[in-house]
């Protein structure tokens, strides 16, 4: 058999998302200073971001600039106990998020809008939350908030470009962060935001500029230097890829994504390499670079799929079934990696398996055309000639001059002649 398993990402796949910023998930980073309300004396409030106490005076720090009012005018004590139980809240909410607990801190969040429906800094922080649980149109509403109550709040048009980004809405994230650059030239985030979204159009060029000028802006940025690796390979500049990616590893030896790509770089240098020793040598560095980035991220799909074509290129299949299966199970409608897991199904001689999972591959993706040539063959091998030509016909009528049509036309006019079949076209 001549069937052929697919790199999932270089042919077919998108590129995977980068955690843009850290911000994201550790949002306190990049919070202004914590809001907090003074009371006063006549039952009146005011938000502050700091104060202190000077003399017979109190020195409020307030949007609008610092005010100052004696010192028997405001309540001392409510305002610091305050102050203190809404410090407490906010330190075990990012406790919460530290540890991963997204929906913890999320409710602690909303216990402070509860309060004060318009705390900007509430509404901030609950959009990081919801970020982390990806239920990225409930985040976007909280950071729409925050710009509505507070349109000079630092970093929400990054963090909204990155949301728009998750969604494969790119768009809409070129947009904010463009936004963001107009407001601060040097925002090496947005930078980074803008290059993953021309990379996801193939608009590699224009990636390219972006990753580096957000590298310029921070040379130790392993994200960044991540995603032009990918672009690189992207490129076909396989050494200028493993390169910057060695960077990133360097920099950030705990990115999944910077090893996933290395992943793919080394297994297209032993795919075409002539010499069988470098070969498998790229190979074997190809399958430690995908286990490194599945561990450092359990649900990865896509490096459990390509871990299982680097298996496979090993010359071992029962590998390559478990990750396939793996990734199926992560992502149900991966099309390419059904697809694979039918090439090995049909070369091991499990014609019916083979057959399901192609069907499976062309029913997510129709335009998986290599889907039609594997489905063919193994209805062919099961004496099933009239599936088998309707599989090769479907391959020609998406692909008439594919680089396997040839091939195609050949075996299907075996499976006819086999099977006593009228001469139908597409």
């Amino acid at each position: 058999m001549t069937d052929r398993l697919q790199k999932c990402c270089r042919k077919y796949c998108k590129p995977l998302c980068i955690p843009l910023l850290g911000a994201l998930l550790c949002a306190l980073s990049s919070v202004p200073a914590y809001p907090y309300l003074v009371y006063f004396k006549n039952g009146s409030t005011t938000e502050v971001t700091s104060h202190r106490v000077e003399g017979g005076k109190v020195y409020l720090r307030m949007k609008s600039g610092e005010a100052a009012f004696d010192r028997g005018e405001v309540d001392m004590e409510k305002t610091g106990n305050d102050y203190e139980a809404y410090q407490q809240v906010l330190v075990k909410a990012k406790a919460l998020m530290d540890k991963g607990d997204t929906r913890g801190a999320a409710e602690l969040y909303r216990g402070l809008l509860s309060m004060d429906p318009v705390d900007v800094q509430a509404h901030f922080l609950l959009g990081t939350a919801l970020a982390g649980q990806k239920r990225y149109e409930d985040a976007i509403y909280e950071f729409r908030r925050v710009q509505e109550l507070d349109p000079s709040w630092a970093g929400v048009k990054t963090q909204l470009g990155e949301l728009y980004y998750r969604q494969g809405k790119y768009y809409d994230a070129i947009d904010q962060f463009l936004q963001a650059l107009d407001e601060e030239p040097k925002d090496k985030e947005a930078h980074l935001g803008l290059g993953m979204c021309y990379a996801r159009q193939e608009m590699f060029e224009g990636a390219v500029t972006e990753l580096n000028r957000s590298l310029e802006l921070r040379p130790d940025f392993a994200d960044a230097h991540a995603m032009l690796g990918y672009v690189y390979y992207k490129k076909s500049k396989m050494q200028d890829a493993l390169a910057v990616l060695k960077k990133a590893v360097a920099e950030k030896p705990n990115l999944p994504d910077a090893h996933y790509y290395m992943g793919l770089v080394y297994g297209v240098l032993g795919v075409e390499s002539a010499d069988p020793k470098k070969k498998l040598d790229f190979f074997d560095r190809s399958i430690e670079a995908f286990r490194q980035a599945v561990v450092l991220r359990h649900d990865f799909p896509e490096a459990h799929a390509d871990l299982g074509v680097a298996y496979y290129n090993k010359g071992s299949a029962a590998r390559a079934v478990e990750e396939f299966n793996i990734a199926i199970a992560q992502k149900p409608d991966m099309a390419v990696a059904h697809n694979n897991l039918a090439g090995v199904y049909n070369r091991q001689g499990f014609y019916e398996e083979a057959a399901a999972e192609a069907e499976k591959a062309t029913a997510i993706d129709p335009h998986l055309i290599e889907a039609y040539f594997v489905m063919g063959n193994a209805y062919a091998n099961m004496r099933r000639y009239k599936e088998a030509a309707g599989a090769y016909n479907r391959y020609l009528y998406y692909s008439p001059d594919g680089n396997l049509s040839e091939e195609v036309r050949q075996r299907l006019e075996r499976v006819k002649k086999a099977g006593g079949l009228a001469d139908d076209g597409p």
